[in-house]
């Protein structure tokens, strides 16, 4: 699954990947949780917009947060299928979180670290505006199923452009699982698992007899 992500491109960056102009004034963001609002990328006609919308979708009596929707019944759910047709985005991250188990967190990115596409889906208010989104998710494939069954469908540069402006039909040719040869994942430190946490040394390569060893014991403090 994704829950959570990271975002430190900048805008030169995100503007040469994905050939748009992000005017919003970005800041790095290396543990952006459900609730809290990151970079979407969206057609409107024959452009690609950038917008701030919210991770997850409140729904229920509880407005409890749905913040992804599998790719095998997204055409099917009543939440769901109507923005599979209608409003697809790209959600732009540079690596995201799973948990191996407790207090075990791995920050998984593109070999090459650039940035990356995550199929998404967005919901607007009642002006219009894009408000929330959601990640699909589809089965983890090899190494990555160690670490968690589920993963983010990310888009390869070639499936974009279907995925934003096709049908629905064509749209769903593009819900395949990415192979784990692509991603690189590392252990990262468990801070990571407490959202007022927010800086680069999240996703930097954790070493856990190090911090076993550590004074201090920071690294046991959050799961």
């Amino acid at each position: 699954m994704c829950g959570r992500f990271s975002l430190t491109a900048n805008n030169d960056e995100l503007n040469q990947r994905f050939g748009t102009s992000v005017l919003q004034n970005l800041v790095p963001r290396w543990n952006i949780a459900p609730s809290q609002s990151s970079l979407i990328l969206r057609p409107r006609g024959l452009e690609l917009v950038a917008e701030m919308a919210e991770f997850g979708r409140p729904s229920g009596p509880q407005n409890k947060r749905l913040i992804n929707a599998r790719a095998e019944t997204v055409h099917e759910k009543p939440t769901f299928k109507d923005r599979f047709i209608s409003t697809r985005c790209l959600v732009v991250a540079s690596g995201w979180f799973e948990w191996s188990g407790p207090r075990k967190p791995w920050h998984i990115q593109l070999l090459d670290g650039r940035v990356m596409a995550m199929a998404g889906l967005y919901f607007t208010d009642t002006k219009g505006k894009a408000a929330q989104f959601v990640v699909l998710t589809t089965p983890a494939d090899g190494s990555l199923h160690k670490l968690h069954h589920r993963c983010p469908l990310v888009l390869p540069a070639t499936n974009w452009s279907t995925w934003l402006n096709g049908s629905a039909a064509q749209a769903a040719n593009c819900l395949v699982p990415a192979s784990a040869s692509y991603f690189n994942a590392y252990r990262v430190s468990p801070d990571v698992g407490n959202i007022k946490n927010d800086n680069a040394s999240l996703v930097a390569p954790f070493n856990e007899d190090a911090a076993a060893e550590s004074p201090s014991g920071q690294a046991d403090l959050f799961g």
